[in-house]
């Protein structure tokens, strides 16, 4: 009987244990390439029952920034009325705050793309609504040239208290 068969067939599958978390590491880095850069937004739109709805109004305005291993978002809305000094008043700073969202955390990419896109995941650690900070937010991504469609599964839409899924469209601002 023959044992090189069966070594060869040992060293294949030991080389293969070794190397499938280095492949793994390596699609999430060329995945997580990807997002790098600076993203102007360009639509968020939420679905909830069946309706859209535009909770930062059709315009919106507003990045996303990714870096090798931190995201940060700014987003506004179209129909924010400026207060009516730099201070807004109480009055004023509900509907700016309602008409925004803010947050950055470090995120990871799923190395294996699934049909929905790339799931991006973000441990948030600072956020303009203080109840999303240590929260996880998770998402699909996808790229076509220099344009990102982000959606997400159902989530609690803060500026309209609708779970909703939201659809977010970006174009590189670089």
């Amino acid at each position: 009987m023959n044992k090189f068969p069966s070594l060869a067939i040992a060293a294949a599958l030991a080389v293969g244990m070794v190397a499938t978390p280095a492949f793994s590491q390596a699609k999430s880095q060329t995945a997580r390439a990807q997002l790098l850069g600076t993203w102007r937004l360009v639509s968020a739109k939420a679905i909830s029952g069946g309706k859209v709805s535009y909770p930062l109004g059709e315009h919106p305005g507003g990045y996303a920034g990714y870096t090798a291993t931190r995201v940060w978002f700014m987003l506004v809305g179209s129909n924010r009325k400026a207060p009516a000094t730099a201070i807004p008043t109480d009055a004023e700073a509900g509907p700016l705050m309602k008409s925004s969202a803010a947050y950055t955390g470090k995120y990871d990419v799923d190395p294996l793309p699934s049909k929905d896109g790339l799931k991006v995941t973000v441990i948030v650690d600072a956020a303009a609504n203080e109840g999303l900070k240590g929260s996880k937010r998770v998402w699909f991504a996808k790229i076509d040239g220099n344009r990102l469609t982000v959606t997400s599964p159902a989530l609690l839409v803060p500026n309209t208290g609708l779970t909703s899924n939201v659809e977010v469209v970006y174009v590189r601002a670089e």
